[in-house]
């Protein structure tokens, strides 16, 4: 594991926080996300109030700093050495080698497909095997049916890992199954009993593994678009307003949505076993990490979709307990409003 992080280094490379102060900043950090490959945006520009997070790379701290304090954006390091963070990781990943469990561990993809069939097998009165999708390398998008054997019973679907690098939302969908099929709280096991539950702990597993092995910040597919930038932003792949919001013509930005809907083999084949489902699945939740961001419809438009207010209501109640057990503040609502507005 120690080697995992050899091939791409961050040394000197510093999380800059940014805080735009008017709508004219807000706009030229936007440009910035989508013209300039060069920067990694961990936190998108999406409002006065939002400090934005981008990565830069040590050789090009200098300009950014001069280029923010031209424009008189007010900045501080978040980060001051991103190399020493990877490395931090990859100790406390060393510590946990050994244990028998993925729970709790930012685990390789082959060790939680492991961990998925032993769950299957050790349970098999409310646990079984799906596979999703595929990917471009040919892995299987593996996931665990939980709950009600009931063909009738309303379905709920998670997903993570569509960005590659996002270890925490693989580890809490690991958590999630874990919880439902060991968890002897009336208020989980009347979940388990009442519910089916399809969860895919992590939908870009190609991507998910080089992150391991080769770049750590690697986020897209590895499709091989070009000989240059592979791979696209599976999150955008999708067919539903393709291309409108929120992403770059550049297929070396991390926003590159692929060059047409479904471009993605992990995003087509996955869509097509949700479609499968469609009259069972009463939630759909996508998984990601970082950011305390409670996402729903739309992205592409300001309209309201039709549940807007039980969806709203939902999430409001959800991120209202979460604040109070973890202390953590979340916002609430269409991306179109409080991320690309």
């Amino acid at each position: 594991i120690s080697l995992a992080f050899a091939a791409k280094r961050f040394d000197g490379d510093q999380v800059l926080e940014i805080l735009p102060a008017h709508e004219g900043h807000l706009k030229e950090l936007m440009l910035l996300q989508m013209n300039d490959t060069r920067l990694d945006f961990w936190k998108d520009p999406s409002s006065l109030s939002r400090p934005v997070g981008v990565r830069v790379p040590k050789e090009h701290l200098k300009e950014i700093k001069e280029m923010l304090e031209n424009n008189d954006m007010e900045y501080k390091v978040a980060v001051e050495d991103v190399q020493q963070l990877v490395d931090k990781q990859a100790a406390s990943m060393n510590e946990s080698v050994g244990r028998s469990s993925v729970v709790g561990k930012f685990a390789r993809i082959n060790d939680i497909y492991a961990w998925l069939d032993e769950m299957a097998q050790k349970y098999p009165d409310k646990a079984s095997i799906f596979i999703g999708g595929k990917s471009y390398e040919g892995r299987q998008l593996k996931g665990l049916k939980v709950g009600s054997q009931n063909p009738k019973a309303k379905a709920i679907w998670f997903h993570a890992g569509i960005h590659a690098r996002e270890w925490g939302a693989v580890a809490s969908n690991i958590f999630i199954i874990d919880l439902l099929l060991t968890s002897q709280d009336p208020s989980v096991t009347r979940l388990v009993d009442n519910l089916t539950w399809y969860i895919i702990p992590v939908v870009n597993p190609d991507g998910y593994e080089y992150s391991h092995t080769t770049n750590r910040m690697w986020r897209k597919t590895r499709t091989p678009h070009n000989s240059f930038c592979p791979g696209a932003d599976p999150n955008r792949n999708w067919d539903s307003a393709f291309g409108t919001t929120g992403v770059s013509s550049k297929p070396c930005s991390d926003i590159y949505p692929g060059p047409h809907a479904f471009s993605e083999v992990e995003v087509r084949t996955v869509a097509q076993t949700i479609m499968a489902l469609k009259d069972s699945i009463h939630a759909f939740v996508s998984f990601h990490s970082f950011s305390q961001l409670w996402l729903m419809p739309w992205g592409y438009t300001t309209d309201k979709c039709d549940d807007y207010d039980d969806l709203y209501s939902l999430a409001a109640e959800a991120t209202d307990k979460v604040e109070r057990t973890h202390g953590t503040r979340w916002r609430v609502g269409p991306p179109s409003h409080i991320l690309y507005s």
